[in-house]
């Protein structure tokens, strides 16, 4: 009887001896998706009872990186973050790999969707009618964020003039901090407009093969588009029109009516007298407009205004 007891205490004790440790095997990369990471989602965990195999796996490591971007860890870190929460890492046996690299899990947000958010809001808050468009012409880049669930709040849009407005949209995703991206719009509506057919050069006289009436969409501001060509022929043009572009009034002149060193007749006005005689005109001028004339006779230069294209006069007091 005794020698079989020495063989049964030799048996168990060689047995946990023998028993294997639990096994903690660290990848070589892993995906993680919240802002901390714990050992759980970086390591396979074996060989424990469950109690103590969830505490392991709740082993906080660190800070995670941000969405998209990976940091590497260490064996000595994870050892460390073991013994801050209550293990002995010599207990364990764990396998590392050379390189222990933690990348953040990433979802693309498409701006596009808080394009279509400040658009939204603002044909609400603006009260646009149905003929008019909001366009993003420089539109913000798509965001990378946590997860994929995002609330979307677009707040008050922000008039900058000349039809230019900006709407502040807030992305909220949970485990960051909210993102505000500032929307550019356009607004403009459809209408009928003087469109030049070709280029117009600065002094040019507009003819009547040179403009088109067409549909376009323009500045929901902009008051000084011609629509009837007859506003825009004969005229000169006070800057170059591309071809496709529209015509302002503000773009075109009277043509001049008195050219540079043409002779004219000058009317002299004094004390209700009108005394006529020859002039020449030193710059050209439009009816209406000042330019400067010399006397034929006494070669005296005077400010005059021109009446027609052969007439100017001047008051003397």
């Amino acid at each position: 009887m005794r020698p079989f007891v020495l063989i049964m205490v030799f048996v168990l004790a060689t047995g946990g001896w023998c028993a294997q440790q639990p096994r903690i095997e660290l990848r070589d990369l892993s995906i993680v998706r919240s802002a901390r990471f714990t050992l759980g989602e970086v390591a396979t965990i074996a060989g424990a009872d469950a109690h103590t195999q969830a505490r392991l796996a709740a082993v906080v490591l660190g800070t995670s990186p941000l969405p998209g971007a990976e940091r590497t860890i260490t064996l000595e870190q994870v050892a460390t973050r073991m013994r801050q929460h209550g293990f002995r890492p010599e207990s364990f046996d764990i396998i590392a790999p050379t390189k222990i690299v933690v990348r953040r899990e990433v979802h693309l947000f498409r701006a596009q969707r808080a394009i279509e958010a400040a658009i939204g809001k603002l044909r609400e808050a603006a009260c646009l009618s149905d003929d008019a468009q909001a366009v993003c012409d420089t539109p913000p880049r798509d965001l990378p964020l946590p997860g994929d669930k995002v609330d979307l709040v677009a707040g008050e849009p922000r008039a900058l003039g000349a039809g230019l407005y900006v709407v502040p949209v807030q992305i909220a995703c949970d485990g960051t901090s909210p993102v505000t991206l500032n929307v550019r719009l356009r607004v403009s509506r459809w209408r009928e407009a003087l469109v030049a057919r070709r280029t117009i050069r600065t002094g040019e006289a507009i003819e009547a093969d040179a403009v088109v009436v067409q549909r376009i969409a323009s500045n929901t501001e902009e008051t000084d588009l011609l629509t009837d060509a007859s506003e825009a022929i004969g005229k000169i043009a006070r800057r170059p029109i591309a071809a496709g572009q529209p015509l302002k009034r503000s773009a075109i002149d009277d043509p001049a009516v008195v050219r540079r060193g043409q002779n004219v007749k000058l009317l002299v006005r004094l004390d209700g007298a009108v005394i006529e005689t020859g002039a020449i005109a030193l710059q050209d001028g439009k009816a209406g407009a000042r330019i400067r004339v010399q006397v034929s006779d006494t070669r005296k230069t005077l400010l005059a205004t021109v009446l027609d294209g052969e007439t100017v006069t001047v008051d003397v007091r």
